[in-house]
């Protein structure tokens, strides 16, 4: 297209330029239009849905509204999910009514206590269905519940606090906007959906046993459940950015399964996981009847976080005798050379020190391994590249790492970087999510009783601590309590006589029960790679962190496979008889795999200007490495003047 053609047309070439300014702006602002359909979209379903009550009091009931609950609730991937009982006297009957409710508003009360000898195996699935997630309140309490007094499992519970607390993490706006008035389910309804459930005490504490719900009851219950799977849905526009990539403008079909994929996902971490706090919630929250408790002020669960102080890299550089750089290191490393006379300053600044002594291998610096650690490293968050309040993180935890081979653990920097607060969080939030990938996986549970080296006998406990109130305050108890406390403890030992030095035997009894089947999660997950390579585990989490980070500034010649040549090279120095090459042949293939690499013994260096002893050194092992004091800056606390390493 001319210029003289442009210029004969003026109104056409205003409309073209008009056209490309708005394509132009559209395209940069596209991110903020996804985000802001997707919103619409999700809220869409809240603002739209129409409550619909139904009763379910017998099997036939249940069958003709569960195939429209299973499709709706599939369609979302969670339903809401709540249970009411009776208490009388301080103690809990059975639980008398469940409530689900998917995100249209399909309510479902089932009266277990009008069908308790004939619940449908059809609603026992439905409930142990882990693909459909319980959200609400409280949801574990709940499922505890139904598991005691009607034997029902309920599976894929959560708790929406968990939810909130992850997303007032990761906001980034002014936290004094962001706290609701409690943690109770009436609060984040007003503070999520601004809507106000009713919470009388009268309604909650009322008969649910009746022979007939009364509308009020009925309009309460279909609410707490409803309200649950509305909360998530707004959660969602908060949390679904950081998870899932946006994708607005899917039709309905493929916009649902996207829908269901993404609160999977983002759930994950706190699937059938207790919240738990050191004071009761604001405002109620609970589903158990009784008179509302008293506001307390909720202690929140977050983690803080101690940002470094100075910088982590100082970039000091060791250099080999004939001056050939080998490594960057922290300065204490630098002049731990010089004072023990095995190195002399080259330059104070930059702080440089030359060995004085042939190190046992160079950088090789056609490869990436060896150009990792000849660059200067710079003190930014490796993921949004911010210079200030950082952190290190360790791509490979510790908990899976310290099973390793010392081959694989003396030399970690390769996969300690700096994360500023913000990343640091949303990646240990990614991390917990792959965690139990891994626990499902190698069948390593998380959390869970298998997971629990102690735990408490809470009978042994309770007559303990009878026999403490007997033996160190018994003046101040009232006969009655004595009487009691003393029952107690006749009954546990099937005894009638308590002396003095009996109760003090009691007193000293251990209340501890040691699981003798006990295997730490990152233990059992080790082990399963011992079996096939732990470097595959290794290369696992550095995928992990580049697939949910996406580091925009990791340093040059960081790589998934760092050092997985050296490992080979390092193995082929031992004959296959030498127990070290077990190590390399656990870090490489595991124990059930073959190492195929020949033996090749290392080739020392002519012109060494090393002494006798430093040779026979080097004779006895391919490896030479100096043992430093520990760091204040937590660096390693090993060196191989070896470029690779």
């Amino acid at each position: 297209m001319s210029v003289m053609w442009l210029r004969d047309h003026p109104g056409l070439t205003m409309s073209l330029f008009l056209g490309v300014g708005v394509t132009g702006g559209l395209v940069y602002h596209s991110r903020s239009i996804a985000q802001a359909v997707k919103s619409a979209r999700l809220m869409r379903s809240v603002k739209s849905a129409s409550r619909k009550v139904y009763i379910v009091n017998s099997e036939e009931s249940w069958s003709q509204v569960s195939s429209l609950l299973l499709r709706e609730a599939r369609l979302k991937g969670a339903i809401g999910f709540d249970c009411e009982w009776v208490q009388v006297r301080g103690k809990r009957r059975p639980v008398a009514l469940l409530q689900l409710a998917s995100c249209s508003g399909t309510c479902v009360l089932v009266r277990l206590l009008q069908m308790k000898t004939s619940i449908p195996q059809t609603l026992k699935e439905f409930l142990a269905d882990e693909t459909i997630l319980k959200v609400g309140v409280g949801p574990m309490e709940d499922s505890n519940y139904l598991a005691a007094d009607y034997n029902i499992q309920v599976k894929g519970c959560v708790d929406l606090r968990h939810l909130v607390l992850m997303s007032h993490t990761l906001s980034p706006e002014p936290k004094s906007k962001l706290k609701p008035k409690g943690m109770g389910l009436n609060a984040l309804s007003q503070y999520y959906l601004e809507q106000t459930l009713d919470k009388d005490w009268r309604v909650r504490a009322s008969d649910w046993e009746a022979e007939e719900l009364t509308q009020r009851q009925k309009n309460y219950a279909a609410e707490d459940a409803l309200v649950g799977i509305h909360i998530l849905v707004a959660l969602l526009q908060k949390l679904w950015i950081l998870h899932s990539p946006i994708i607005p403008f899917l039709p309905s079909l493929h916009w649902h399964r996207h829908l269901s994929s993404s609160v999977q996902q983002i759930c994950f971490p706190f699937v059938d996981r207790k919240f738990s706090m050191n004071k009761s919630e604001q405002n109620g929250g609970s589903s158990s009847s009784g008179p509302p408790a008293i506001s307390q002020k909720v202690k929140p669960m977050t983690r803080a976080f101690t940002t470094r102080k100075g910088p982590l890299y100082h970039n000091c550089q060791l250099r080999a005798p004939d001056d050939q750089p080998l490594c960057v290191c922290d300065p204490k490393k630098a002049w731990w050379y010089v004072e023990k006379g095995l190195g002399v300053v080259a330059s104070e600044d930059p702080l440089v020190v030359r060995l004085t002594f042939e190190p046992s291998g160079r950088p090789q610096v056609e490869r990436e391994d060896g150009r990792f650690y000849l660059q200067e490293r710079h003190n930014i968050c490796v993921a949004c590249g911010k210079d200030q309040s950082y952190i290190r993180k360790n791509v490979v935890p510790h908990e899976y790492r310290k099973y390793f081979p010392d081959i694989l653990k003396d030399h970690q920097s390769h996969d300690v970087v700096l994360l500023c607060i913000e990343c640091h969080k949303l990646s240990n939030l990614h991390d917990q999510s792959f965690r139990h990938q891994l626990a499902r996986e190698f069948s390593a549970p998380i959390g869970t009783e298998q997971d629990v080296k102690v735990s408490i006998d809470r009978s042994r406990k309770i007559v303990r601590n009878a026999a403490s109130a007997l033996v160190n305050n018994k003046e101040n108890i009232p006969e009655e309590r004595i009487a009691v406390l003393a029952k107690i403890i006749k009954d546990y030992f099937h005894t009638e006589d308590l002396d003095d030095n009996f109760l003090k035997d009691v007193v000293k009894m251990d209340i501890k029960i040691w699981n003798d089947d006990y295997q730490s999660h990152g233990h059992k997950v080790y082990e399963g790679y011992e079996k096939v390579g732990v470097m595959k585990l290794e290369q696992r989490w550095r995928e992990h962190f580049l697939s949910s980070m996406k580091p925009q500034h990791m340093p040059e010649g960081w790589s998934v496979t760092h050092n997985f040549f050296k490992m080979q090279l390092k193995a082929s120095h031992f004959p296959p008889d030498h127990p070290e090459r077990m190590k390399y042949k656990i870090a490489l293939v595991g124990t059930e795999g073959e190492l195929d690499i020949p033996y090749s013994p290392p080739v020392k260096r002519e012109n060494s200007p090393s002494s006798s002893t430093e040779s026979q050194s080097r004779e006895a092992t391919p490896e030479r490495m100096f043992v430093l004091p520990a760091l204040s800056s937590g660096d390693d606390k090993t060196l191989c003047v070896e470029g690779g390493c």
